[in-house]
């Protein structure tokens, strides 16, 4: 089969991570796969039997945004191929999906789902365009990262989704018993939506109580000069990942939404306690007190607290450490891409009936 894969950016992404392992397992059966995405220079090229193609990005975010649709519809059609299948991981580019369906570039439309609605502004455009039968009607399978999720796709589509949770790669993180360190752990960009401004008010309310304590930071931006954070640039190496991962004594995800979120479970799977906050996402596979303390996002106080706990509660935190890593075993991308091909692959078996 020809599947093409719609995405806003090529920038490493949790949403391009589960693109990719999927487009690449796709590619391994034999299948034609392109990705086509805007980006700040044209591409063009085959990598690990996928072909990328990308277009000039309008330089002005702001009408980048505003005219998302406007001005790139035309630039997916002309670089999309004939295709059996179009997999939009951006819901605004279902409607770029359609579109070239309505032009014979297409025959299927899967929407690979993995919005929230507290992305940025276009949070609620997504929303508002889930509420749009006209358009929904259209998108021939909805796939959900997470039950959660797809619970609100039903809510405000009336559409059901296909549930295909992410996985973890179990190569790397896993439980290394490594002697914990007196560090606190966050991983994101300083964006918005990733929390990180959150994160370093809670390590300040914390470090009243916890004089020695320290924190790392996984991140691309530095944005403070506190002798006590220590800024790793975003880190490729996955074993040095999960090392960070395994040595961390609690590892904080402040995210305002998430529709899964992958390294907090990645954290679970390396043996650490997990504070996060209440995302959709993150209901999938956290439970409160059970495999990880679940505080309420934007709240800095209620998070400083829930690692005051368990600073002082080294059973709770043995406890949740150990649920953690029966929690993440459950989640493997071996059996998410399965499924993800089964799903894809049964439109050629009703299409040769």
């Amino acid at each position: 089969m020809r599947i093409t894969f719609f995405t806003p950016t090529l920038k490493l992404s949790g949403g391009n991570i589960v693109m990719f392992k999927y487009a690449e397992a796709l590619a391994q059966n034999g299948h034609d796969v392109t990705v086509i995405a805007p980006h700040n220079e044209v591409l063009d090229k085959t990598e690990n039997g996928i072909n990328i193609k990308t277009f000039k990005k309008v330089p002005n975010k702001y009408f980048e945004h505003i005219f998302f649709q406007l001005i790139y519809i035309k630039k997916f059609y002309d670089l999309t191929p004939p295709s059996d299948i179009i997999i939009p991981i951006f819901f605004p580019l279902t409607i770029h999906a359609i579109y070239c369906k309505k032009h014979k570039k297409a025959r299927k439309v899967i929407a690979l789902f993995q919005d929230f609605k507290k992305m940025y502004w276009f949070g609620k455009y997504i929303y508002f365009l889930l509420r749009l039968k006209f358009i929904t009607d259209k998108i021939d399978t909805f796939i959900s990262v997470s039950t959660p999720s797809a619970e609100e796709i039903k809510k405000y589509s009336g559409r059901e989704a296909v549930v295909i949770p992410n996985g973890i790669e179990h190569e790397y993180f896993y439980p290394r018993n490594e002697e914990k360190e007196n560090y606190l752990l966050f991983v994101g960009s300083s964006s918005k939506m990733k929390g990180l401004k959150y994160f370093l008010e809670t390590f300040d309310i914390v470090k009243k109580d916890f004089p020695d304590i320290k924190a790392k930071i996984i991140s691309p931006d530095k944005i403070t000069d506190n002798p006590d954070i220590e800024f790793v640039a975003t880190e490729k190496d996955k074993n040095k990942l999960a090392k960070l991962y395994s040595n961390a004594i609690i590892y904080v995800s402040q995210s305002l939404g998430d529709s899964f979120g992958l390294p907090p479970l990645e954290a679970m799977a390396c043996g650490t306690a997990v504070v996060m906050t209440d995302t959709v996402g993150s209901a999938e596979y956290a439970v409160n007190n059970v495999n990880a303390k679940i505080v309420p996002v934007q709240n800095p106080e209620k998070s400083a607290e829930a690692i005051a706990e368990l600073l002082k509660n080294e059973d709770l935190r043995k406890s949740l450490e150990n649920e953690g890593i029966k929690t993440a075993q459950k989640y493997k991308w071996e059996t998410a891409i399965d499924k993800f091909k089964k799903e894809v692959e049964r439109y050629n078996e009703l299409n040769a009936q």
